[in-house]
């Protein structure tokens, strides 16, 4: 009888050790896209929606013609414009490490659309077509606070395909996804990330908006 007990207390403990590790594990996955879900003040969050709105329907054309191009490829119709906003997260501040030295690529021309306009961070990203990587990090690396963040991170069903500053407090990123996670013809759709550095947010705008 007690050694029956004894192994049932075993069999709880485990279950929950068990527990604790998936719980963990799942706040790993919902902190590499962001902060979470945050309400916003309405007025602050007015501002962001017209800053955005604008990106979408002037700044991406221009910015990002391959990728615009190759959506209308696909669709005749497609414009960034008339993508919606899937959400705003924050940004994670624990996703941060030091950097002992940081070298910004200020004289690589392929580069310069990843450094910020003031010349004091940079963006590197995993995960283009290019590249074939399973996985997609978007990395921002500040050479004033001597630092790297990571701003997004994804598993195969998403892809990064480019990124670049609108200012030195905006970033915007566009890409595609696929909810089977295998990015195939046909079963994709667009996304556009924009970031606003300054007041650690991120919005997500896709083609099928929740």
């Amino acid at each position: 009888m007690i050694l029956k007990g004894m192994r049932s207390i075993q069999a709880a403990a485990v279950l929950i050790v068990i527990a604790a590790v998936l719980f963990f594990v799942q706040h790993l996955m919902q902190r590499d896209r962001g902060g979470g879900t945050v309400t916003v003040d309405p007025a602050v969050d007015q501002k962001l929606v017209e800053r955005e709105r604008m990106v979408l329907r002037t700044w991406i054309g221009s910015a990002f013609p391959d990728w615009v191009n190759i959506w209308r490829a696909r669709n005749v119709h497609f414009e960034p414009s008339a993508l919606q906003r899937d959400g705003i997260e924050t940004i994670d501040s624990a996703l941060i490490t030091p950097e002992d030295e940081v070298y910004v690529p200020l004289d690589d021309p392929s580069l310069r659309a990843l450094v910020s306009p003031d010349g004091k961070k940079y963006l590197e990203y995993t995960g283009s077509a290019e590249e074939g990587e399973p996985d997609s990090e978007l990395t921002l690396v500040d050479a004033v606070k001597s630092e790297r963040q990571r701003l997004l991170f994804y598993g195969p069903s998403v892809r990064f395909d480019n990124a670049a500053w609108v200012d030195d407090h905006t970033v915007v990123v566009v890409g595609e996804s696929s909810e089977d996670r295998e990015l195939q013809a046909g079963n994709v759709q667009p996304l556009v990330w924009i970031f606003h550095l300054s007041n650690r947010l991120v919005s997500t705008y896709s083609a099928s908006a929740r």
